[in-house]
């Protein structure tokens, strides 16, 4: 197994102050079954915004569509943040879990150099490979956002990828780096977008959409959207709309806004 160091929980926090955001501690747990299942349950008891939660290992943790999401104790980053976004409209805050893939992949981009993009609506890949996944979970007025990432894992060592995708991490991809310095970005990234988003929730207007499209893995591509129930629709993707929805076009030239399902690229 890959050789790591425990998560330095009490440095993460003392550099909180210098990130933009609503971020007030990071606390670090050896195990847990999922950090959006603790957070879900301490947003409901009253916690207030910008907790983050991390764990060296997850017994249960949870991706999109009920997946699971398993990695080896200390090689990846699995964390999850607390956000109440009351000043922001519901119907926008379909955009926080995309503003997290964008934050992610930006992030990864950032202390690493890899090409990192997004595979509607939030799969970070590097190449044909899923580095990253993100889940969002509502409860009342609180959202509680998870990624994990892929940082330290050996190639031997990635579990088998959801979806046809094949798992790859920031190591295999050539670019060895501290899982200290991947959270920090994440989080100066995420922050910097939610305070811009809370002050203009116009994702066209603020420079979300753009910046989605500027990393969007998907739009330009053939398609098929596989829709819980086994329903599937084959087109091409167009982009994406102002309510994050993905847009595509099927052969007869009519064009679908899609706001759930699982993206499969064609090659």
């Amino acid at each position: 197994m890959s050789q790591w160091q425990p998560l330095d929980a009490a440095g993460l926090t003392a550099g909180l102050p210098g990130i933009a955001g609503p971020w007030t501690a990071i606390e670090v747990v050896r195990q847990t079954g999922s950090t959006n299942a603790d957070l879900l349950a301490r947003a409901a008891a009253g916690a207030a915004e910008g907790l983050v939660l991390a764990a060296e290992e997850q017994a249960a943790g949870r991706g999109r569509l009920g997946r699971s999401w398993v990695t080896p104790p200390g090689t990846a980053l699995a964390f999850s943040v607390l956000l109440r976004p009351s000043a922001i409209p519901a119907s926008r805050h379909g955009w926080l879990p995309l503003i997290a893939g964008i934050s992610a992949a930006a992030a990864a981009r950032a202390v690493s150099g890899v090409d990192a993009r997004l595979k509607w609506p939030n799969d970070v890949l590097i190449g044909d490979g899923k580095v990253a996944g993100i889940l969002a979970e509502a409860a009342g007025d609180a959202v509680v956002i998870g990624i994990g990432m892929n940082v330290l894992t050996g190639s031997g060592e990635l579990p088998a990828g959801p979806g046809g995708l094949r798992p790859t991490s920031l190591l295999a991809a050539g670019a060895p780096v501290a899982r200290e310095a991947v959270l920090t970005a994440i989080l100066r990234a995420l922050g910097e977008r939610y305070e811009r988003f809370r002050a203009n929730p116009d994702p066209k207007g603020c420079g979300l959409l753009a910046e989605y499209h500027d990393l969007s893995a998907t739009a330009g591509q053939d398609i098929r959207v596989e829709f819980p129930g086994g329903a599937v629709l084959a087109g091409h993707a167009a982009g994406i709309d102002d309510d994050g929805r993905l847009l595509v076009v099927t052969a007869d030239g009519e064009e679908h806004a899609i706001a759930a399902g699982d993206v499969i690229h064609l090659r």
